[in-house]
């Protein structure tokens, strides 16, 4: 008659690539002439985030503890994104900011982290590491100058203490070249 067999095993179920669900991150950096210095961070997703779950953290000179940290506070809109200035920047760069903090008081070897309640969620730099003057690779680099995340990147870097290609997901732009910023 009928035949029964059982198979038994594991299947192992991988998450896709630079999975789970979109979170904000870090679409640009301004490390410009004196204190011209922003960081613009992006809601990727379709829905209003609560910002007060978030904190970037400024890790100056290789530090592996922050030296500066913004608990960031209000709500971020699907697709917004959210400026922060130094509060000694340019006027034509403080007309920008929906925000100044001391957490921009960076230079282009200095590791910036995005938080989630705790949790890294995006990193510009390394963590515990000093690349001497910039983090720089193929023609990008961090010192006076400004970068963009690729509009193919879609999610931040959640390996603070992982070497920083900035060339991998970055395009650069001239000193104190401000055009994108607030625009995602």
């Amino acid at each position: 008659s009928g035949v029964d067999a059982q198979i038994s095993g594991t299947i192992t179920i991988a998450a896709p690539a630079g999975g789970g669900a979109p979170e904000l991150f870090f679409s640009e950096y301004v490390e410009g002439t004196s204190n011209n210095k922003a960081l613009e961070i992006f809601n990727p997703t379709a829905a209003a985030v609560d910002l007060s779950a978030y904190t970037v953290r400024l890790y100056n000179n290789g530090a592996a503890t922050p030296n500066t940290s913004l608990v960031l506070s209000g709500t971020l809109a699907p697709g917004a994104t959210l400026v922060i200035v130094n509060a000694s920047a340019s006027a034509p760069l403080l007309a920008r900011a929906n925000l100044t903090s001391g957490v921009t008081n960076f230079n282009g070897d200095d590791a910036v982290v995005l938080e989630k309640s705790g949790v890294v969620v995006d990193v510009i730099g390394q963590v515990g590491f000093d690349p001497g003057t910039q983090w720089s690779a193929n023609g990008v680099a961090t010192l006076d100058r400004t970068i963009r995340r690729k509009s193919a990147i879609v999610r931040g870097d959640t390996v603070a203490s992982d070497a920083f290609d900035p060339s991998l997901e970055w395009d650069v732009f001239a000193t104190d070249d401000f055009t994108g910023l607030g625009l995602r």
